[in-house]
């Protein structure tokens, strides 16, 4: 009996021990649904510009055009499109005839880059803001890991970014980690079901789309079908989420977190925001060290909203969250350096340095 009463136990141990060992490999480790798939040339893709207001350089009023890309006026009111600079002057930004390329910074006649480095209000996080303009939205680009789309299939966002000789590259929303939510890349459709598990407290299943005309929006995935985006002109679609500003206003709680991260709150953070079409922010934090602790969602949703975001969304954070940028240097696929400082240690005395694996990227290139 003695033998039976000590068996059983362990025998729970064993199953309990198998169980966990499956399902962290089944979510994390097995590679299932893999298939090759080509989204770099989507010549069917139509791209339109969005009509808005431009501001002029010798006046305040503004005026409406659909013929050529526009900038909007400073808004008054939530849910406007932020602009603080005349259409010449950001033309300036872009250089005519040739690439100009350093550390942090990059321009050529299509894409504008500036990356500055920033502390958080209470000076306990260091956070990394890449600034973009674009002359085409076919310069924000999507790319899979291995070029391959399916569960658990990862790659190094610098690897990828450098096989796409990409400029500027972020994590994307780690689609490969879950069975289900919707998965649009480069006007593909890969992937149509819903995800409504998403473990995180108070929010509705938060999407982000970008249309072909630029423009973001944040929808939810419980109560639209893909199609609906698809048929209005879905360049890209993510659901990882949530939503940190909609339309100009904050749209997260401060107690708010998904599901996976730390109970604490204060994490490595990886961001995506619009402040007017054809501009665009990608915001990355570092966290989980003793030199910089980490964000909140609601601290990055008020960065994000201080930065003029009218939408901004939430990808991959933790250790995932990374910044890359090609600084010309090396051979002819292009070599670069992180710009952030990626930690896989969870507040531990080295704060380890390292890129982890990931499904996909966001990026910027040619």
């Amino acid at each position: 009996m003695k033998k039976i009463a000590i068996l059983v136990p362990l025998a729970f141990v064993a199953v309990g021990a198998c169980f966990t060992t499956y399902s962290f490999l089944d979510t994390f480790i097995i590679v299932k649904h893999a298939r090759s798939v080509d989204i770099d040339n989507n010549s069917s893709f139509s791209f339109t510009r969005a009509s808005y207001p431009t501001r002029t350089s010798n006046s305040n009023s503004t005026k409406s055009s659909s013929k050529s890309f526009s900038f909007n006026s400073i808004p008054s009111e939530p849910g406007e499109y932020y602009e603080d600079k005349t259409e010449e002057e950001i033309n300036a930004l872009f250089t005519t005839d040739v690439v100009f390329r350093e550390k942090e910074h990059y321009s050529d006649p299509d894409i504008y880059i500036d990356i500055t480095t920033h502390r958080d209000e209470e000076d306990t996080t260091t956070y990394y803001v890449a600034d973009i303009r674009l002359k085409s939205l076919e310069n924000l680009k999507t790319a899979l890991a291995k070029d391959t789309f399916g569960e658990n299939i990862n790659e190094r966002t610098s690897d990828i970014c450098k096989r796409k000789k990409g400029i500027l590259a972020i994590d994307g929303d780690t689609y490969g980690s879950q069975e289900g939510g919707y998965v649009v890349r480069n006007g593909k459709v890969l992937r149509t079901t819903k995800n409504l598990n998403r473990g995180r407290k108070y929010r509705k299943s938060d999407d982000l789309v970008i249309y072909g005309d630029g423009t973001f929006e944040i929808f939810d995935e419980a109560t639209t079908d893909l199609q609906t985006v698809v048929d209005k002109g879905a360049w890209q679609v993510f659901s990882f989420g949530p939503g940190l500003v909609i339309n100009g206003a904050i749209a997260v709680r401060k107690d708010e977190e998904v599901g996976t991260a730390m109970q604490d709150n204060r994490n490595q953070r990886c961001a995506i925001g619009i402040i007017a079409p054809l501009h665009y922010v990608f915001v990355v934090s570092d966290g989980r060290s003793n030199e910089s602790f980490g964000l909140s969602l609601f601290n990055i949703a008020n960065i994000m909203k201080d930065l003029h975001c009218m939408n901004a969304y939430n990808l991959d954070g933790g250790g995932s969250a990374t910044m890359y940028m090609d600084d010309g240097t090396g051979n002819a696929n292009g070599h670069g350096h992180l710009v952030n400082k990626p930690t896989q240690d969870l507040y531990g005395q080295s704060g380890t340095v390292g890129q982890r694996e990931v499904s996909d990227i966001v990026y910027i290139g040619k």
